[in-house]
């Protein structure tokens, strides 16, 4: 529900459940972030990418370590006897414990201060971190195998809490969460796995920094669960590990993929994705730069104007020389199905058309119409193109550059590698 008053706007929900409180959590968070607002309705494409390249990772996540602390609170709870397990739920355990970390960590780290700690602005001031740790990287955690289970985190603690429900319905889910892949995990063994270094008191001693036997165990796991992904082929090759972690923090995605050297040492199926995500942005980028020169042609705004005019002449120039030869539009809808992701008909259209435009060397009259066009289709009736619409805006409006995950799996790859590497740097030093 959006309410608007003057120029200040308003979401509420109605609160029906913790599961559809996190889900909105989750949306929030995402629209925090600048540039993610998707005014054309590519977001289904450019997610579709981000699943092949960097499953498992999303873009509010902040560091690896975090992929193990929730699967250690979940053994812990495992662990005791059945009536501490019937008085305390998991829901109150777990939160508890989430808690706990964040605690844990700001004081660990008082001396080493560390970006990424979830919930930091809380450690000692009332109140308690909203988006824990469970609900952000649940989906990793599934997916990498490190908690066997289908299930959403909600319906996990509700079924795990129960010492009556069998551990098979944990591995399985129902039909409705198993997703594409039925069979993808074995119900054999635990349901949680960890290194075999964990110890009872390790929240205790819990850092940021990830352990050899941690970083070892989380990038094996990784790599066998998602072998012909981006991410899992850096963390089974120690060279394009290191290649990626030594990246300069001014490289961009679109920078990485244009490098002939790096991209040429995967097979032809990671490749084609590779390049895909690459062409796909270029592309759909002067559908976003020309949005912007409307709005501000609307507003009749020079300076911003003219700024996203020039943008977009340079735009044009660098598609003359776009590798037609190479692009697959097919791709986009390959990976949408593979990941059970619905594009909408009217921006399957709208990217259709607008790539043909571009192609063809189509009048600006013709862009302006298909931008106009789909935004109405997209967020009507909140588009700011039509007529009456007056919001003022004086910076860009929507998606500014497509990242796919890229930045925070570098963080969580940096985090593996540092573990990893601090341990070849201790055997050297022995030798």
């Amino acid at each position: 529900m959006i309410r608007a008053n003057g120029n200040t706007s308003a979401l509420g929900w109605i609160d029906f459940s913790s599961e559809h409180r996190e889900k909105v959590k989750t949306v929030i968070d995402l629209l925090g972030e600048r540039g993610v607002v998707d005014e054309l309705g590519i977001g289904m494409i450019r997610d579709s990418f981000a699943d092949t390249l960097f499953p498992g990772i999303s873009t509010i996540q902040t560091r690896a370590k975090y992929f193990l602390t929730v699967p250690r609170i979940l053994r812990d709870y495992e662990r005791l006897d059945l009536r501490s397990r019937r008085k305390q739920q998991l829901t109150v355990y777990l939160r508890q414990r989430e808690n706990d970390c964040m605690a844990a960590l700001a004081r660990n780290h008082k001396d080493d201060p560390q970006k990424g700690i979830i919930g930091i602005e809380f450690a000692n001031k009332p109140g308690e971190v909203q988006r824990k740790p469970s609900s952000v990287y649940w989906n990793g955690i599934r997916l990498f195998g490190l908690v066997k289970t289908k299930l959403s985190v909600q319906e996990f603690a509700r079924t795990f809490a129960n010492p009556d429900q069998p551990l098979l319905d944990l591995v399985k889910g129902d039909d409705e969460k198993k997703g594409d892949d039925h069979d993808a995990h074995d119900s054999s063994g635990p349901i949680i796995e960890l290194p075999t270094a964990s110890t009872e008191e390790w929240l205790d001693t819990l850092r940021l920094h990830l352990s050899f036997d941690e970083s070892t165990f989380l990038a094996a796991k990784i790599a066998a669960t998602v072998p012909g992904s981006l991410l899992g082929q850096i963390l089974m090759d120690a060279e394009n590990r290191t290649t990626f972690c030594e990246l300069a923090d001014t490289v961009s995605v679109t920078d990485l993929f244009d490098d002939a050297q790096f991209v040429s040492r995967f097979d032809d199926g990671l490749r084609s994705v590779m390049l895909g995500a690459r062409d796909f942005w270029q592309l759909l980028k002067g559908a976003h730069i020309r949005y912007n020169v409307l709005i501000q042609r609307k507003q009749s705004t020079t300076a911003k104007r003219e700024e996203f005019e020039q943008e977009w002449n340079e735009w044009l120039g660098a598609m003359s020389s776009f590798p037609w030869d190479r692009w697959n539009t097919d791709l986009l809808w390959q990976l949408a199905s593979k990941h059970g992701r619905q594009i909408r008909g009217f921006t399957k259209r709208f990217v259709l058309n607008w790539i043909a435009a571009v192609h063809d060397g189509a009048a600006v009259e013709r862009y302006d119409e298909l931008v106009i066009k789909q935004e109405w289709r997209n967020k009507h009736p909140r588009a700011r193109l039509t007529e009456g619409a007056d919001e003022r805006r004086t910076e860009w409006v929507g998606i500014r550059e497509l990242d796919y995950r890229f930045t925070q799996a570098r963080t969580i790859v940096r985090d593996i590698h540092r573990g990893l590497s601090e341990h070849q740097e201790e055997d050297d030093a022995r030798l």
